[in-house]
């Protein structure tokens, strides 16, 4: 199924937070609407506390994990060289669960990455906290340590029942994700942090590669404020999906340039275990550490591979650029040291959920069900750009040990006329079936589809944890008009909107707009509390998306004033508006020009049906006879034919009385014209 996407938003969006930075590397994945390639930023634990700062000035800084941390890891420090140096301890293994958040694609396909990527991630992250001998995480640095930390995939889920530690959850519309929609995502799938280090692999992570979140006593300790959820609640580490796995070990899978080596997953965990970027997210000298002695001060993040860079000729020592923490390219980054060992050490022995995770049994296998089925739901996030039809797949995958020989599956379209499907067929343990549901013919607007599994091998099913899935989607608009009326009011910091008209035809334009991502942060700038009203020209029939973004992170309203932005047709029809969110907001719809034909004739009036509601009888109505309709269709919101015929009069009855009650569709068509109008049966 074609989407509407504008994964550029995105990127402009990390152009926006990468405007102040020193260097960045290009992200140079193919962008539909065909903006300009913007920078993508590795990590984004500083615009993480920042916006955290921003949402609670009070909030505690990051000085008060130093107070924590410092004495503890100053003990472990003592001791070791109390030993000569030797830091030997008891190696820990850490359980993993993946959380793959992904917008209806099959899996393996683009942001819903395969298995193999996910499991070359694991290989990765104990090549490199082991210090792995023939691996890309040996080095010989002096100070270079084994972490002394291994990490496994899942064996079982909170429930102690066997699981592979991947999750695939058909959550996306296309469109990326801001912040705060990522900290929910995160909140509504996390596994117990006291057991598993949860990992969210997302979709155009709003310009960021990933990000952590610290331990507890880090400055973020008890976070619940303006919608954002506790510190516990969504505890982990957040990857986009091309930062995550190894291209050398699996090449099937999807990277982006220079970061294809999983460095982007240890650099965020060694924030998750305590860790800071090797120049103190400093831009002085003078102030810059990162609380690790044996690490060079620096000035400021280093990209690609700068070896023998001295960012500070003053201070002892080359910049570490091949260190974890800091930005170079993945192939030249393998040293975590013995400093950053010991503070690793002290969180992972004091920290509570870190150190719960020391005898977490996520890594032993759990019980294995004889009959149990799970679901997911794909190719159904959104329609195709102006169409009213909805046609998702099922993934029914035998995760029990018998073999799996019918299934039954109801499913529903915004809880109403559920369907029973009755599969039949002969599926090998963790072998599954795509099952296709019957195209559904909806409105305009939000809806939401939920299946659910009840009964496997004739027996009710043994885990309802997996068996219930549902998904949110849109079927998008489609208006008819000459010229659109785009108006933005800004707050009391315009200079942070900014907004664009892209038509999906013109692969290189922006038909409108006050982006110019060769001219950000110039003249193009809005000014405070101001109103612009901008009039489109619509001579081309395609999809349109329009975006808007506000690099401040707090929308256009309602806290530093009452910012705004509507789209409405030259007749006055809206077509979107708003001003309440974070980052960006997005609209995708359809716009036509004028022909003659039925929605002309809906337009003045010329159609109607009555009485809608109805309890037997509908009538169809036209006031003209020329645009009388040649024959109809009625579906349910499920897409099932219910009645079809030829219209022979101006006014055609049809008697309903045998339909159930709930929403019903009447499909009217005159020649190579359609049009598709609601009603209900009371």
């Amino acid at each position: 199924m074609k989407k509407i996407t504008f994964k550029a938003s995105m990127l402009i969006i990390a152009g926006m937070f990468a405007l102040t930075a020193n260097a960045q590397q290009k992200h140079k994945e193919a962008k539909k609407f065909g903006l300009p390639a913007i920078e993508t930023q590795p990590c984004g634990t500083v615009q993480y506390e920042n916006l955290l700062h921003k949402k609670n000035p009070n909030l505690d800084s990051k000085d008060e994990f130093e107070q924590w941390i410092a004495p503890k890891a100053a003990e472990i420090k003592r001791k070791r060289i109390q030993k000569s140096g030797n830091t030997s301890n008891e190696v820990v293994t850490i359980p993993v669960v993946f959380h793959v958040i992904h917008n209806g694609s099959p899996v393996g396909v683009d942001e819903n990455i395969a298995d193999g990527q996910i499991i070359s991630q694991i290989d990765v992250l104990n090549e490199d906290f082991r210090r792995m001998e023939d691996s890309n995480g040996y080095n010989t640095n002096l100070v270079g340590a084994d972490m002394e930390i291994n990490f496994c995939l899942a064996k079982q889920d909170p429930d102690g029942i066997l699981s592979t530690g991947i999750v695939r959850y058909n959550l996306g519309d296309g469109n990326g994700w801001t912040m705060e929609q990522a900290e929910v995502i995160k909140a509504q799938t996390q596994w117990d942090p006291n057991k598993y280090l949860n990992i969210w692999v997302f979709d155009e992570l709003f310009g960021l590669a990933g990000y952590a979140q610290f331990p507890t006593n880090s400055g973020l300790e008890g976070i619940d404020f303006d919608g954002l959820p506790s510190a516990a609640n969504t505890d982990g580490v957040a990857l986009g999906h091309l930062y995550v796995g190894s291209e050398e070990k699996f090449p099937a899978g999807q990277y982006s340039e220079n970061r294809n080596l999983g460095r982007s997953a240890t650099h965020e965990i060694g924030h998750f275990f305590g860790l800071r970027h090797i120049w103190g997210d400093s831009d002085s000298c003078e102030t810059a550490t990162d609380y690790c002695d044996d690490t060079p001060t620096a000035l400021q993040a280093n990209y690609g591979c700068q070896i023998g860079l001295d960012s500070c000729p003053d201070n002892p020592g080359n910049d570490m650029i091949e260190n974890y923490m800091d930005y170079s390219d993945d192939a030249c980054v393998n040293v975590f040291t013995q400093d950053q060992k010991d503070r690793m050490q002290a969180v992972l022995l004091n920290s509570p959920r870190r150190h719960s995770l020391i005898t977490s049994t996520g890594c032993v296998p759990g019980i294995v069900l004889e009959n149990d089925g799970s679901l997911e739901i794909q190719n159904g996030s959104d329609s195709e750009c102006g169409s009213s039809t909805f046609a998702p797949e099922l993934v029914l995958t035998n995760t029990g040990s018998a073999t799996l020989t019918s299934a039954v599956i109801v499913y529903s379209v915004d809880n109403q006329n559920p369907t029973t499907y009755n599969w039949e067929g002969n599926l090998a343990a963790n072998a599954s079936v795509t099952i296709s549901i019957p195209e559904a013919t909806l409105p305009v607007g939000g809806h939401t589809f939920n299946a659910d599994i009840t009964t496997v091998n004739g027996v009710t099913d043994t885990a309802t944890s997996n068996d219930n899935k549902s998904i949110d989607f849109t079927i998008s608009g489609s208006h008819t008009t000459t010229s659109i009326k785009i108006t933005i009011v800004t707050d009391g910091f315009g200079d942070e909107t900014l907004w664009a008209l892209v038509r999906e035809g013109a692969q290189d334009d922006i038909i409108a707009g006050n982006i110019n991502p060769n001219n950000l942060g110039q003249s193009n700038w809005y000014g405070d509390n101001e109103t612009h009203i901008t009039n489109v020209p619509i001579t081309v029939e395609d999809c349109y998306a329009f975006v808007i973004i506000d690099f401040g992170g707090d929308g256009m309203c309602c806290e530093f004033g009452e910012g705004s932005y509507k789209i409405e047709t030259l007749e006055g029809e809206i077509i979107a508006q708003g001003g309440s969110f974070a980052d960006q907001d997005q609209k995708t719809f359809k716009l036509k020009t004028p022909t003659a034909g039925l929605e002309d004739v809906i337009a003045s009036n010329g159609i109607k049906l009555y009485p809608n509601p109805t309890n037997n009888t509908l009538n169809i109505a036209v006031a003209d006879e020329a645009g009388t309709p040649d024959n109809y269709i009625i579906y349910n919101t499920l897409g099932q034919v219910m009645d079809s015929g030829n219209i022979t009069s101006t006014v055609h009855s049809l008697d309903v009385t045998k339909y159930a009650n709930g929403v019903y569709f009447v499909k009217l068509a005159k020649g190579q014209d359609s049009t598709t109008l609601q009603f209900i049966k009371k």
